[in-house]
């Protein structure tokens, strides 16, 4: 009789299983384990999911013009922004290319390149530039974390993005779904010394909530401006080493919209022909 009811009882009961929730990978979090198998680790990030989605599906993006007209820009910083940034930066979108090509030399590893156009690219006008990209995580970006020293002398952690009546919606977003696009730009060198400055575009991402094989941008993208360039270490600062590695001079500009392509629709065209849903240009809200 037990016997029968053992049996009886695993035939019902269905398999359960569970994922730890512990700080992996020089901590990172179990989420951001998740969504980024191979952030932190020797591997191929080719082959992660949303690297392949990127590449194959959605290519091509679109990024509007940097503006400089933000009441939170400082003077100081607006003058060195309109220095560094030429009139075709700041009036012509960006056209950009994804590609799973990784970098060469190991310098920057999980880094891989990518096509950037100034202005429309069918023009002789547009301005090609150089461009390389990645899918980052907020606990393997240097520019999400700080440090601040306590009254009694010790050094507090703050993280950028979890207090949602204090930080931006566009960070929150950014820990809210673990995983964004991270595009530097390497612009013309200018009048000053140096290396060239860098623009870098961080855009969170997700899957598509009808379409789960399309990618799709959740916010708009923050722009940051590096009038001395961005260094090798700061840009592959992570995990705990993050805080001892020296920052570079960036300078918030702004946010910008970013356009993706929408691709073939999900509909059968053939079948939509003659349907009232369907039609174009009816009134907003109704069906």
């Amino acid at each position: 009789m037990t016997r029968i009811l053992l049996l009886t009882l695993l035939t019902i009961l269905h398999p359960t299983t569970a994922r730890r929730g512990a700080l992996i990978r020089d901590g990172m979090s179990s989420k951001a384990a998740y969504d980024n198998p191979l952030l932190g680790q020797a591997g191929d990030i080719t082959i992660d999911p949303d690297v392949v989605a990127i590449t194959s599906r959605c290519a091509n993006w679109c990024f509007d013009p940097v503006c400089l007209d933000r009441a939170e820009i400082k003077a100081e910083e607006r003058s060195i922004c309109k220095e560094v940034l030429k009139k075709d930066v700041l009036r012509k979108p960006l056209h950009v290319t994804f590609r799973s090509k990784t970098l060469a030399g190991g310098k920057r590893p999980n880094w891989m390149r990518a096509t950037a156009i100034l202005g429309n690219p069918k023009l002789k006008s547009a301005i090609p530039l150089r461009a390389v990209w990645t899918c980052t995580n907020p606990d393997a970006d240097a520019s999400m974390s700080y440090e601040e020293t306590s009254q009694a002398g010790r050094t507090i952690k703050k993280e950028i993005g979890k207090n949602v009546l204090r930080d931006s919606y566009e960070d929150c977003l950014k820990r809210l779904y673990g995983k964004y696009v991270e595009l530097e730009v390497l612009l013309p060198k200018s009048q000053r010394s140096g290396p060239p400055p860098s623009l870098v575009y961080r855009v969170p991402i997700h899957a598509g909530s009808v379409n789960r094989l399309g990618m799709v941008s959740k916010s708009r993208a923050t722009v940051t401006l590096y009038p001395n360039g961005r260094t090798l270490a700061a840009a592959d600062a992570g995990g705990p080493k993050a805080a001892s590695v020296p920052r570079d001079w960036a300078v918030p500009v702004g946010l910008v919209n970013v356009h993706l392509p929408l691709g073939p629709g999900l509909v059968d065209p053939s079948w939509v022909r003659g349907k009232k849903l369907f039609w174009r240009g009816r009134s907003v809200g109704l069906i």
